[in-house]
């Protein structure tokens, strides 16, 4: 195991309140993140749109993270890294902050998704959603499945529940 992986998995013990020396008893410890937010067309069709995702995302001792994601009908699952990007529709990090925050940075091409995920232990934790544009932009940018750029409003009425299982 390299170094930063070291300091991320030790890091990650803190944060679900486990001493170092516990980690060979550490369980697994899976969080749940309702989010929710509006999304205002600013081309073609004048429009907002509510949108709801669930992550449910499992630390382990060993500084991996398993994330499944729910929007709608379409689920996601994937495996990472703490620290270690993974592209999906987009680049995907997740990184500790310090012994009680983990973000995933979620880079789009104008914009960057942040969820913020505090926790006091294994019983209790709290997220919150950030949208910063990119250098450069002035409105937020996805591209639809057939490749066309779509103009977006700034995300509004942001809401993030986090659920210890």
């Amino acid at each position: 195991m390299n170094r930063p992986l070291i300091l991320a998995a030790m890091a990650c013990l803190l944060l679900l309140g486990l001493s170092p020396q516990a980690a060979s008893a550490a369980d697994d410890v899976t969080f749940r993140i309702t989010a929710s937010w509006t999304e205002s067309y600013v081309e073609s069709r004048r429009r907002s749109v509510q949108r709801l995702r669930t992550f449910q995302v499992t630390l382990k001792a060993n500084g991996s993270i398993t994330e499944r994601i729910e929007s709608g009908l379409a689920v996601r699952e994937a495996d990472a890294v703490l620290g270690a990007a993974r592209g999906d529709r987009g680049s995907t990090t997740w990184k500790v902050v310090n012994e009680t925050t983990l973000v995933r940075l979620h880079a789009r091409d104008s914009y960057t998704f942040a969820i913020w995920l505090r926790t006091q232990g294994k019983n209790s934790c709290t997220a919150t959603l950030e949208w910063r544009l990119k250098p450069g932009f002035a409105e937020y940018q996805v591209r639809s499945s057939s490749g066309k750029i779509i103009k977006l409003g700034e995300p509004s009425s942001p809401y993030a529940r986090c659920d210890v299982l």
